[in-house]
C-alpha cells in the first residue's frame, strides 16, 4: 500500500507523453487531455494554417494540408500530434461529424489525427489528408496540435494549440466533367517486396494518365490499361523496404480535365505469423492450476484429535454408571415393601434400607 501511494504521489499529472499515442480517429478532447490533466497544458508558440484546393467538388476527393510553422524557435520538440477538425467542440468534432469521408491520412490510415516527426532541418512541417463529401455548401475546418518540450525550463510540459477556422465551399461538378466513381476507394497499404495493381473506377472518362513519386521526389509515369468501360488498372513496382509512394491520375473526357489528389500508399512488412499452439497450452495449464487451487481451498480440513480423548472413555463410562445407579430405584426385598413403607418412600430411601443405613443419621 505504501509503495502504491508513493507511485501515485510521484506521478506528474500534466506530463507529456514522449512516445505519443499513435495515429487514429480522435476528438480534440484528446489534444487537451491526452497528457493527463488538461488544466496543466500550456499554449503552444507554434502557428497553424490550412491549405486546400480553390475548387472542391462534391463527391470528389480533395486535398487538405495542415502547415505547422515555428518549429525549433522556442520549443525543442521532435514528435508532434496534429488534428484535422470540423469544429472546436472538443467532442464530436472530427471531419466525419460534418459529413466528410477520410480517404487517406497520409500514413496508410483513415484517421483525423497523425503523429509526425520533426527532423530539425526546417522550421515548418506539412501534412496532407484526402477527404470527400457528398454535401454541397460551406464547411468549416480547424487544425489543432499538441506536443511536449524536451529541453529548457518547460521540459516535459505539454503544449496545445488550435488554428483559426477555415471555410471550404463544396461546389457541384460540371455534368460532363470526367470524375472518379463514387465507389472508388484508394488502396493505402501494401507489403514490402510485392508489386501491386491499382484499380481506378471513373465516370465520363475517355483516358487516364497516372504519375507516381517515391519519397525522394522522383516522378515516374505508370502504364494504364483499360479493363472495361470506365475501368482502369496500373501497377506500382515493389518496394524494397518500408516506405511510401504517392500517385495521382489525370482524367480526360469531353468536359474539363480533372486531376486527382496525391494518394499515399504505404509499404509495410508482413506481420509474422504467431504459433497459437503454445499459447493455448499455456492457457490450459493456467486453467488447470486455477482449478486445482479452487479445489484445494474447498477441501474440508479435519482437526487432529488427541488420541486419549478418542480411546480413553473410562471416566465417562464410570460417571455414567454411577449416575444410572443413583437414578434407578432399589430392588424390593423378597417379602415386598417393609412394614409401614410406601412406594414413594422406597423410591427415595430403598438403597439406604438395603444398606442398613436408613435412619442412622436420625439417631
Amino acid at each position: 500500500m505504501l509503495a502504491l501511494v508513493l507511485l501515485l504521489a510521484s506521478t506528474t499529472l500534466g506530463a507529456a507523453e514522449p512516445g505519443g499515442n499513435g495515429d487514429g480517429l480522435r476528438d480534440m478532447q484528446c489534444g487537451g487531455a491526452c497528457h493527463g490533466d488538461a488544466s496543466q497544458n500550456a499554449s503552444t508558440s507554434l502557428s497553424l494554417s490550412i491549405q486546400y484546393a480553390s475548387q472542391v467538388w462534391v463527391g470528389q476527393p480533395t486535398e487538405v494540408t495542415v502547415v505547422v510553422s515555428g518549429l525549433g524557435e522556442v520549443h525543442d520538440h521532435e514528435l508532434l500530434g496534429i488534428f484535422l477538425l470540423s469544429s472546436t467542440n472538443a467532442n464530436g468534432d472530427t471531419p466525419l461529424s460534418d459529413g466528410w469521408e477520410i480517404l487517406s491520412d497520409g500514413h496508410g490510415g483513415t484517421g483525423n489525427y497523425v503523429e509526425v516527426t520533426s527532423n530539425g532541418e526546417s522550421n515548418s512541417i506539412e501534412h496532407t489528408w484526402v477527404l470527400r463529401t457528398d454535401d454541397l455548401g460551406p464547411k468549416n475546418m480547424y487544425a489543432s496540435i499538441h506536443h511536449g518540450d524536451s529541453a529548457g525550463s518547460s521540459q516535459g510540459q505539454p503544449f496545445f494549440g488550435i488554428s483559426e477556422g477555415y471555410e471550404v465551399n463544396v461546389a457541384p461538378l460540371p455534368e460532363n466533367a470526367p470524375r472518379l466513381s463514387a465507389t472508388f476507394e484508394p488502396a493505402s497499404i501494401r507489403e514490402v517486396g510485392v508489386s501491386i495493381q491499382v484499380p481506378i473506377q471513373t465516370e465520363h472518362t475517355q483516358s487516364v494518365n497516372v504519375e507516381w513519386r517515391a519519397e525522394d521526389g522522383a516522378m515516374m509515369e505508370a502504364t494504364v490499361n483499360t479493363t472495361g468501360e470506365n475501368e482502369w488498372l496500373f501497377t506500382l513496382p515493389a518496394s524494397l523496404k518500408p516506405s511510401s509512394v504517392q500517385w495521382r491520375a489525370t482524367l480526360i473526357g469531353e468536359g474539363p480535365e480533372q486531376t486527382t489528389p496525391w494518394f499515399t500508399m504505404v509499404a509495410q512488412t508482413a506481420p509474422e505469423e504467431v504459433d497459437s499452439g503454445p499459447i493455448y497450452l499455456q492457457g490450459l495449464a493456467m486453467a488447470l492450476l486455477l482449478f486445482g487451487a479452487v479445489v484445494a481451498l474447498q477441501k474440508p480440513q479435519h482437526r487432529k484429535e488427541d488420541p486419549t480423548k478418542v480411546y480413553d472413555n473410562t471416566a465417562h463410562i464410570e460417571s455414567t454408571h454411577v449416575a444410572d445407579q443413583e437414578g434407578a430405584p432399589a430392588p424390593l426385598p423378597e417379602g415386598g415393601l417393609p412394614p409401614g413403607w410406601t412406594e414413594e418412600q422406597w423410591a427415595w430411601y430403598g438403597h439406604e434400607y438395603l444398606a442398613g443405613t436408613y435412619g442412622s443419621d436420625q439417631q
